[in-house]
């Protein structure tokens, strides 16, 4: 990590994010830093995957197993803290900084995992990797979403991402629909598509730990290559298969109904 994103880092990150760095760089010693983090958020997304989803478990688990035996035990040991630390992170930003007086004021999401990943300086130049700024995510997330009665009055926001990065615009789309009153996790269901694997798995653990619903396609959204399907508990648990069928057929039934006028 340079000395400017370290400066970033340190002026914008909450309690727990520099704590999260100093993990993930304690197992940095004999490894190169993108191997430790794209194993971090694997070995994630396989354990959350894994608890709801049943037809992949076996071969997942196979893959977790796999990546585990090129640590020792007490290296092992550190990926949950990891996790923890991440845990908490976003859960400082949902309750926002202490105000002072005993409340608590609501905080905003962040996109965690996508802001260290280019910090630590693991984007791939040479295919043009580069997350698009969060800060500019959440700005045109908001200016769609405005005081959020479109989403009102359709009852679901279907986002389709073709290069999700590590999820940060679905991310900036929740936080503005917490701004405008709105529980994204009853009304916003998202398809992400993304070529990288270590994508794939910040998109998924991200997505998972905030209980965005979602289905993370690892793929080329070009050629429509499709490798693999990872769902996160609030799809699968929030019946989101059902009312993605449910919403497709009134939708076709509506245009039906508009092509007969």
């Amino acid at each position: 990590m340079s000395k400017s994103a370290q400066r970033k880092l340190h002026a914008t990150a909450g309690l727990h994010q520099p704590e999260l760095v100093k993990l993930i760089r304690s197992l940095c010693s004999a490894r190169r830093t993108h191997e430790v983090f794209s194993d971090f958020v694997e070995l994630a997304a396989l354990a959350i995957s894994n608890s709801v989803d049943r037809v992949q478990f076996d071969s997942r688990e196979a893959r977790y197993l796999s990546i585990v035996g090129k640590y020792t035990p007490e290296e092992v040991s550190v990926f949950p803290k990891i996790l923890g630390k991440l845990v908490l992170c976003y859960e400082e930003q949902i309750s926002g900084p202490s105000a002072g007086n005993g409340e608590r004021p609501r905080g905003e999401l962040d996109d965690v995992l996508g802001s260290l990943y280019m910090n630590f300086e693991l984007g791939n130049e040479h295919t043009g990797q580069f997350f698009t700024p969060y800060e500019v995510s959440k700005m045109m997330a908001k200016m769609l979403i405005q005081d959020g009665e479109d989403v009102r009055s359709r009852g679901v926001l279907r986002l389709h991402e073709p290069a999700c990065g590590a999820g940060g615009m679905v991310i900036a789309y929740a936080d503005a629909l917490l701004s405008a009153g709105i529980n994204y996790q009853q009304c916003l269901h998202a398809v992400c598509v993304d070529i990288d694997p270590c994508c794939v798995h910040m998109a998924y653990l991200q997505l998972s730990l905030l209980n965005i619903p979602a289905v993370v396609v690892h793929g080329n959204a070009l050629s429509m290559e499709e490798w693999g399907r990872w769902y996160t508990p609030a799809h699968v648990l929030g019946g989101w298969g059902r009312k993605l069928a449910s919403t497709s057929q009134r939708e076709d039934a509506e245009r039906s109904a508009l092509a007969l006028l």
